[in-house]
């Protein structure tokens, strides 16, 4: 059996690192006495998988796991006995039961919609994010084969912006994401000091909307 689950890390364990969060997960399944399917092989470890990381220090109620189970038991009792072992902060919002063949999470994902708070935000930030966005965003970003100096702009795909607090819905797929972080970086350079701001993870889309929402055109 195959399920796949929506979850949420909320502000008391917005530091927790994903490393740890996959260590988490396996033992509250352990725990609640799921019955896990593992890989073969010198090392079996549990068939678990995540849609993507979390930056250290963001919240999220849009994190999805695709775990396999070595046999069937009914969703809702797979959350309600998960949750009971999870700490604060973490708790499964909704559960699939899925067919095996159903695609990867990674596979499926499309776009993510973000809430950020910019604490003490400059008096021009709205015109700022409209400068700054009517041109190439070239940034310095760490890949596979070191620095490399390349375009944001085209991954991000809409955003609203009113008294301190931002939605972004930009690019998170296979190929790439969206790295809000260096986006902030190009947008308050000027104001590096002092400017600090918070980061909500609301939904992760897919193109069918079949599993995750439907992508959007635009933020609503």
């Amino acid at each position: 059996m195959r399920i796949i689950a929506r979850f949420e890390k909320t502000e008391s364990v917005r530091f927790v690192s994903h490393l740890d969060i996959q260590r988490l997960f396996q033992r509250a399944f352990r725990r609640a006495q799921i019955p896990l399917a593992y890989s073969q092989g010198f090392n079996p470890h549990p068939i678990l998988s995540f849609a993507t990381a979390l930056s250290v220090g963001y919240t999220s109620e849009a994190e999805w796991l695709d775990v396999k189970l070595a046999s069937d038991m009914d969703k809702d009792d797979f959350a309600r006995r998960v949750n009971g072992t999870l700490p604060e902060g973490f708790r499964i919002i909704e559960v699939f039961s899925v067919d095996e063949r159903f695609p990867s999470l990674s596979a499926i994902m499309a776009a993510a919609d973000y809430t950020l708070q910019v604490f003490d935000p400059p008096a021009d930030l709205a015109p700022r994010i409209e400068t700054l966005l009517s041109a190439p965003i070239m940034v310095e970003k760490r890949t596979k084969g070191g620095m490399r100096t390349v375009d944001i702009r085209p991954m991000l795909y809409d955003y609203r912006y009113s008294n301190g607090f931002m939605r972004i819905l930009g690019c998170l797929d296979a190929k790439g994401s969206l790295n809000i972080d260096l986006f902030m970086g190009a947008l308050l350079k000027q104001d590096a000091s002092a400017a600090s701001y918070r980061v909500h993870r609301n939904r992760i889309f897919s193109n069918d909307g079949v599993l995750m929402p439907k992508m959007p055109e635009r933020l609503s």
